[in-house]
């Protein structure tokens, strides 16, 4: 479904306001959601869902990214850089999205529209190590 695509973008959009402006989370959300006129109630509902799930877990999303960011303090990141794992970190771990490859590329080509290539190699390589052990992990838990 590419509804998910607009909403990752979304997503992204208010996690980088949010960031740079330290408002509350949900005002830049209401704020975003007005401003742009989205009505789509897939685009809407799955915006949501993604922004609600980087607030509700920010500290142990924030800890999972900072484990893995060798070399590299967390506030070191750019916003861009550090919302797209952000985003990453909560639907590919918390919030099972239907194909996760699909979510993988899109994370990567928003780092490449609003970053850069490098960011897109650096993200790429952070997302990509926390999937694999955590698919790992979660496998080890089942089959245990």
């Amino acid at each position: 479904m590419r509804f998910r695509k607009k909403a990752r973008e979304n997503s992204l959009i208010v996690l980088y306001r949010w960031d740079i402006r330290g408002d509350s989370l949900d005002k830049v959300l209401e704020e975003y959601i007005e401003e742009k006129g989205i009505k789509n109630r897939d685009i809407l509902g799955y915006t949501r869902q993604l922004v609600e799930t980087v607030e509700s877990r920010l500290p142990e999303i924030d800890s999972i990214i900072s484990g893995y960011s060798e070399g590299w303090s967390f506030d070191r990141l750019g916003y861009i850089e550090r919302n797209i794992l952000r985003l990453g970190v909560a639907e590919l771990l918390f919030m099972n999205p239907p194909d996760p490859g699909r979510a993988f590329n899109d994370y990567i080509d928003l780092t490449k529209r609003y970053a850069d290539r490098k960011a897109a190699k650096f993200v790429n390589g952070i997302l990509s190590k926390i999937y694999k052990d955590y698919r790992a992990t979660s496998s080890l838990r089942r089959s245990g």
